[in-house]
């Protein structure tokens, strides 16, 4: 890997070759220094070396009420992934004026679900509990990520069941921008050595918590703002899933918006590292929707 200069702690090799070649580029990218931008990084809410979340913030002071929240979730598979290949989104959001929060949650093999869902609602309270000393609005968290990072991020968002086991009142959060995520998890008969047979052998705990861990089955819950995005050449089970979500979602009255972009999967979350990039306003359109 490049010398990137972060300390990382040791990982499996990536699900995927060009996983590698993605995750050299953000953490190239992630190194810090942007003009205008305040980080704090490894800020811990507890004694596990999961417990630990980077900060990015516009300089100078917050308006009244406090700044926009955006936590976004790295991806790799649930088995791969640090917070740092998050923080080249830092000059984008800041430009917003939102604080970036960039987490980091429990991997397979050491857990399987639910285990970094529950991680990922605890990251979510210690955020919320100390907004006020980032200068931003505990009532105005929004969920993202990419790829594994966007399914746990929808997920949060629809488990509402689960919100007040991790001390979080209703509204917890206001609206959610999952990227390249995949939504169905529910594949009975996948082909071995597949992705979609990764879901069986190293996500789940039990094989029959393929439903209880999709998005896709949760959908009834949404009472937020919805801005779905991903590639035109991304995973199948993503370039799938996403569009039935949306048809889902405008049959119960729950429209959200969308983007696909001219992208495979990892680019995606790539191309991000153009400060500029629409994504960005994408998520500040769906920020003004939030009530």
């Amino acid at each position: 890997m490049t010398d990137h200069g972060f300390t990382l702690s040791p990982q499996p090799p990536m699900p995927v070759a060009v996983a590698e070649a993605y995750t050299n580029d953000v953490l190239m990218a992630s190194r810090g220094g942007w003009p205008g931008v305040r980080e704090m990084r490894d800020q811990r809410f507890g004694p596990e070396p999961w417990q630990v979340f980077d900060v990015f913030m516009p300089d100078g002071p917050a308006p009244d009420g406090g700044r926009d929240i955006v936590i976004f979730i790295h991806g790799g598979g649930w088995s791969n992934g640090w917070k740092e290949m998050n923080g080249f989104m830092a000059p984008g959001i800041t430009a917003t004026d939102a604080i970036l929060i960039a987490p980091t949650h429990r991997l397979t093999p050491h857990v399987r679900y639910p285990a970094m869902l529950h991680d990922v609602l605890d990251d979510v309270a210690a955020v919320r509990a100390r907004a006020a000393d980032y200068g931003g609005n505990p009532d105005r968290i929004i969920m993202a990520g990419h790829s594994a990072g966007g399914h746990l991020a929808l997920l949060a968002a629809l488990r509402t069941d689960l919100w007040a086991d991790h001390g979080l009142p209703p509204g917890a959060i206001a609206a959610c921008a999952p990227m390249s995520a995949a939504l169905q998890l529910h594949h009975p008969d996948p082909v071995p050595g597949s992705l979609e047979a990764r879901v069986y052998t190293d996500l789940l705990a039990d094989p029959a918590d393929d439903k209880d861990a999709s998005p896709m089955n949760w959908l009834e819950n949404l009472d937020m703002p919805l801005f779905l995005s991903w590639g035109d050449r991304d995973m199948p089970r993503v370039r799938s899933s996403n569009p039935e979500a949306l048809a889902k979602l405008e049959a119960a009255g729950k429209p959200a918006t969308h983007a696909v972009y001219p992208t495979d999967h990892f680019e995606t979350h790539q191309q991000l590292i153009d400060p500029d990039h629409d994504w960005y306003a994408s998520v500040t359109r769906l920020r003004k929707d939030i009530p």
